[in-house]
């Protein structure tokens, strides 16, 4: 009793530091909380310090999640380590990292249920149905939300019921599903009454249906509601352009200008998309009101953010013909200038003066008109050459295109059809990315029986291949492997991988060495082979490892390869044969290194084994199918929008 009254009084104490966060409250309450005894309370108790600092002091809380974790598993307390795990994804979020935020919600999910808590299960859910809704994948946004919404009606629990009405919306406004975008928006509203509380995002985005729908009338309505609560700054900018655009629409200049020019001065930064939209909506709508000047100044301010966007060029050349224009202008104004002077100097000279400005002026246009036509003509011999030069290396790019997709083709034959493989191996999957349009890496299959007298066994092989290379070169080579790996066990009979490995090393070297030239090329490969009456699993590898995850275990056994590649090697040995009676449900990894290999994440690093590995360990008590979406999934957003470095080939096989 003493120690749970200390813990309200330290949850207490908690509620009222977070108004200020300062870093001396932080470092007393940690300090209390050392000294405290390792029990559930202290589980308890470390996971509200991190959701009530989570935003002031984000890397002490993932540290102290990362313990708070460790000492749950210890406990065995499924309920507070679920917990820490879901913190743990929403700081990962916040800090922009998503394959380790799903990651988190993932391991979250798996200790909700261990607890039997199908409330947590449903909130880690709906947090990952965010995640995917920020990706566009708003498909199976929608069903995540609509499972989590099912838990969240059955217990009540209407603020959930708000948050996923509001982006089921979301969802549907971006699919252009209108009226299944305004039910769940009024869903929403409904909701925030009966709670008594004001979220001004639904009003914006209630209004972003108005938009969409034409009803600007109704726009403006629930705009003005958002903006009234959040301002014109912040998150306040979009929805006070967004007012201002319908007021232009209905023709209602007057008010639609004030918001443009406040959405504009409030912008934090004006070199974004959003703002130069609301430079080309003030644009227009002074061309609208006739005011031109202005009109151009604001499309000139415009044309500035979106050269700085997507052409340096762009804006070099604006700049060039806005100072023409200032010079020529000058030139007027001068020569009205002279002619002002001379009328008030004498009567005499009128007629003359005049005669002498409107020749000058006549002269400047004419060389202007001039000029311009003859850097007109300029520009169209230099399109017209860009144009000629642009057909040629299209019909270039056509040709060599061409031949890739046939060699696609022919390696396509090589490569074991999805359907067949599937019907083989039902509880399998296969994550295929090549690097380019043909790949150095493959996967192979093969069925075999060997009779032994009386006796016949029938074998199932299969393999992850990654030959030197990728692209044309790469997948020259990986036919010449292939090949190899046909005859071994086809022609030899061969069944011990480690034995056809070396049968294969030799045919491999046998081909290459009928060149002239020193050819060193080979594969690396990580082989199987299934006795599928017995469910003995033989297994050689040349560099890449197998990884085997028993029923029911949450740790990986890693078979090690030989340390040497298929191909010419100076310290060449036989390939050595592992062996295991594999337990039913039992899942088995080969992989090329293309996945580990892969650049990206927030300091453009090596996603490395160390990850992979734990994205693994993840996923893989379910279906095979979810396991090769999530490693998709992970390894696209790990990459961003950086160049794919090498070709992908992860085979996951359940027994």
């Amino acid at each position: 009793m003493k120690q749970n009254t200390l813990i309200l009084v330290l949850l207490f104490l908690i509620s009222d530091f977070t108004y200020s966060q300062t870093k001396n409250q932080l470092d007393s309450i940690l300090n209390v909380c050392s000294k405290m005894k390792n029990d559930t309370n202290k589980v308890i108790f470390q996971n509200e310090i991190s959701w009530s600092f989570k935003y002031s002091h984000p890397k002490q809380m993932e540290k102290l999640l990362l313990d708070n974790v460790k000492l749950a598993k210890k406990l065995k307390y499924e309920s507070g380590t679920a917990l820490a795990y879901k913190n743990l994804g929403i700081l990962m979020d916040e800090a922009g990292n998503i394959p380790k935020s799903v990651e988190n919600y993932q391991l979250a999910i798996r200790y909700y249920k261990k607890a039997n808590d199908e409330m947590g299960v449903a909130k880690s859910e709906a947090n990952i149905g965010i995640l995917y809704r920020d990706l566009k994948r708003n498909p199976e946004a929608i069903q995540k939300f609509r499972e989590s919404n099912k838990v969240f009606i059955k217990n009540g629990f209407l603020q959930g019921q708000l948050i996923i009405y509001q982006n089921l919306s979301i969802c549907y406004e971006f699919m252009n599903k209108l009226d299944s975008a305004t039910v769940n928006i009024k869903r929403a509203m409904d909701i925030m009454n009966q709670l008594n509380i004001v979220d001004p995002n639904v009003y914006g985005n209630y209004a972003n249906i108005f938009m969409k729908q034409k009803n600007y009338a109704k726009a403006i309505e629930y705009y003005e509601k958002a903006v009234k609560i959040l301002g014109s700054d912040g998150r306040g900018i979009t929805w006070t352009d967004n007012m201002g655009l319908a007021y232009y629409n209905l023709k209602q200049y007057p008010k639609a200008l004030p918001l443009f020019l406040a959405s504009i001065d409030n912008a934090p930064n004006i070199y974004n998309a959003n703002t130069m939209a609301t430079h080309f909506h003030l644009a227009n709508l002074y061309y609208a009101t006739a005011e031109y000047k202005k009109g151009f100044e604001v499309q000139r301010t415009y044309l500035d953010i979106k050269d700085s966007i997507f052409s340096l060029e762009n804006a070099r050349q604006l700049s060039e013909l806005t100072k023409k224009y200032d010079s020529d202008k000058k030139k007027i104004q001068i020569e009205n200038q002279k002619k002002q002077i001379k009328s008030e100097q004498t009567q005499k000279y009128f007629f003359a003066g005049s005669m002498i400005v409107f020749i000058a002026l006549g002269f400047l246009l004419f060389r202007s008109l001039k000029q311009k036509n003859k850097a007109n003509q300029i520009i169209l011999e230099q399109k017209r050459l860009v144009e000629d030069q642009k057909d040629a290396l299209q019909h270039k790019n056509r040709e060599i295109l061409d031949s890739i997709t046939y060699a696609k083709r022919l390696q396509d034959a090589i490569l074991p059809a999805v359907d067949y493989w599937h019907k083989t191996l039902p509880e399998s999957f296969i994550l295929y990315k090549p690097k380019d349009i043909v790949a150095g890496d493959f996967y192979w299959l093969e069925t075999h029986t060997v009779s032994n007298g009386e006796i016949s066994e029938d074998y199932l092989f299969f393999a992850a291949a990654d030959c030197t290379g990728h692209g044309v070169p790469g997948a020259m080579v990986s036919v010449i492997c292939c090949n190899a790996l046909n005859r071994s066990v086809l022609e030899f009979n061969l069944v011990e991988p480690g034995k056809i490995l070396d049968k294969t090393r030799e045919l491999v070297i046998s081909t290459f060495n009928k060149s002239v030239e020193n050819v060193k090329d080979g594969m690396d490969i990580s082989l199987g082979c299934l006795n599928v009456k017995t469910k003995e699993l033989l297994w050689s590898g040349a560099n890449n490892p197998l990884w085997v995850v028993p029923a029911g275990s949450d740790e990986i056994i890693e078979w090690k390869p030989d340390k040497q590649p298929i191909g010419n090697y100076a310290d060449e040995k036989p390939f050595s044969t592992h062996s295991m009676i594999l337990e039913p449900k039992t899942t088995i990894y080969l992989f090329t290194d293309g996945y580990a290999d892969q650049f990206g994440g927030e300091n453009g690093k090596k996603f490395k084994y160390k990850q992979f590995k734990d994205s693994i360990l993840a996923i893989h008590d379910r279906p095979m199918e979810e396991q090769q979406e999530h490693l998709e999934t992970t390894f696209e957003s790990w990459k961003g929008e950086l160049e794919q470095v090498d070709d992908v080939c992860v085979i996951g096989i359940r027994i």
